[in-house]
């Protein structure tokens, strides 16, 4: 016999990992499907380039597809390009749509950028 053992004693026993109750399940969110406001642009320049930086630049801090439509034409609200390219004008109405888990708590910030009348107090 080895180590002062007998047959009889199995050795040093290994504890069973306490038990660990199951995770409870994550409940998701109910798809709300897209978030879709009319607003209208009533700055006098209309959705001019400072307007622009500060809406995509607040729009790529959420999750959610940031879509702007005027007319008949849509743009990436995370994009400077494609929104310079609608060229919305003074007194136009543009569609803005937020698709995505954080859509409600992104369309109002979005929609205040938008609604502004003035915007000429950003700074870089």
């Amino acid at each position: 016999m080895a180590h002062g053992r007998s047959r009889h004693d199995p050795g040093p026993q290994k504890r069973a990992a306490p038990s660990k109750a199951a995770p409870a399940p994550v409940r998701e969110s109910a798809p709300v499907g897209p978030i879709r406001r009319t607003i209208r642009v009533i700055n006098p320049r209309g959705l001019h380039p400072r307007i622009i930086d500060l809406f995509t630049k607040t729009a790529k801090k959420y999750t959610s597809a940031v879509t702007l439509g005027y007319g008949e034409m849509r743009a990436d609200g995370k994009s400077v390009w494609d929104l310079i390219m609608l060229v919305v004008l003074p007194d136009s109405e543009v569609v803005l749509e937020v698709d995505g888990p954080d859509a409600p708590i992104a369309v109002e910030p979005l929609t205040e950028i938008l609604a502004s009348p003035g915007g000429e107090d950003y700074t870089i």
